[in-house]
């Protein structure tokens, strides 16, 4: 019998998910600029005419043999988070274009929170 389609035979490689060790904020910074395809790329609208700029997470559970992104944000003094989907790339720069691709075309950027202040 043969293994299922979707199945994959083992975790990633932590080189196509992993931040490398000793990244400074602005080296992540640039590596989110890069794969966004420009710092303003980022912004995430929150309306009223606030923005942010978000980041993606590539994140693997445990035992797991996905990689799974999430669009990443402050607002307000509050963290916030958005599923974008599973990505399968050999690397981490292109791992973190496709699920900026993903998140550009899902309209995911375009944020309508309320006002932080309104508790």
């Amino acid at each position: 019998m043969s293994p299922h389609p979707l199945w994959k035979e083992s975790r990633p490689a932590d080189m196509a998910w992993k931040a490398p060790a000793g990244l400074s904020r602005s080296e992540r910074a640039a590596e989110q600029d890069a794969a966004a395809g420009g710092r303003t790329a980022r912004e995430v609208r929150l309306g009223e005419g606030r923005h942010a700029h978000a980041s993606i997470a590539l994140r693997v559970l445990r035992h797991g043999r996905r990689i799974y992104a999430y669009l990443r944000w402050s607002a307000g003094g509050k963290t916030y988070e958005r599923y974008v989907g599973e990505v399968d790339r050999d690397s981490r720069a292109a791992n973190l274009a496709e699920a900026w691709r993903v998140a550009h075309q899902g309209g995911l950027l375009d944020i309508e929170h309320p006002n932080p202040s309104d508790g």
